[in-house]
């Protein structure tokens, strides 16, 4: 417990503050350096290979005798200005590997995400299928006689909305003739009493005859 504790603060400073600290300097001082731009940019890939392989296998070997030992003394390896370990390892390991196998990785990467995605909106759609299955059965346990799933298709169904549409915009045109035809005749303020229409007699009662 203790040794992992004092792993974790000298790879926390050491392999992630610094070097974090440090590629804020090269990046916002102008002119830029390339080479320390290069020279992070390979650190950079390199713990982030260490850090995935790590995630994946840490539950399998961290019960090796002196684990966080041998992980703080590579992880200073990489990060420590004095051994640039992290050079080494890109230039030497990780960047012919990347090359060897850099079209199988791109189809690889691709065809992953695809098959993520694919499984995602399947399980989606199945757990939309059970919500609505269970709304429609608990609808039909409460109604029997209503016929809740064709009453619902029937509602969702496209033909419906686009009738729905079609009505609200025919009820607009209609609104809108109507409030031009009432406009009419007091916009012609100039024209002659006689081509005004006259308003019929109102009807006299007929106990008033």
């Amino acid at each position: 417990m203790f040794m992992s504790t004092i792993s974790r603060v000298l790879c926390a400073w050491f392999a992630f503050l610094l070097p974090c600290y440090a590629t804020f300097k090269a990046l916002s001082h102008r002119p830029i350096s390339e080479p320390d731009l290069h020279k992070w940019a390979m650190y950079w890939a390199v713990i982030g290979a260490f850090v995935a392989f790590e995630y994946l296998a840490e539950w399998l070997i961290s019960w090796l005798p002196f684990y966080w030992e041998i992980k703080t003394i590579f992880l200073l390896f990489l990060s420590l200005p004095q051994t640039q370990g992290s050079t080494y390892v890109y230039n030497t390991y990780l960047q012919p590997f990347l090359l060897r196998n850099e079209t199988d990785l791109d189809a690889g990467i691709v065809t992953i995400q695809r098959n993520i995605l694919t499984f995602i909106q399947g399980k989606l759609s199945a757990a939309w299928d059970l919500v609505v299955s269970n709304r429609n059965a608990q609808t039909q346990s409460a109604n029997p006689g209503m016929g809740a799933p064709s009453q619902l298709s029937w509602f969702l169904s496209t033909d419906v909305w686009r009738s729905a549409m079609n009505l609200v915009q025919a009820s607009s045109s209609r609104a809108d003739a109507y409030e031009s035809t009432l406009a009419t005749p007091l916009q012609n303020k100039n024209a002659a009493p006689s081509d005004i229409p006259s308003n019929p007699p109102f009807p006299t009662p007929q106990h008033y005859q």
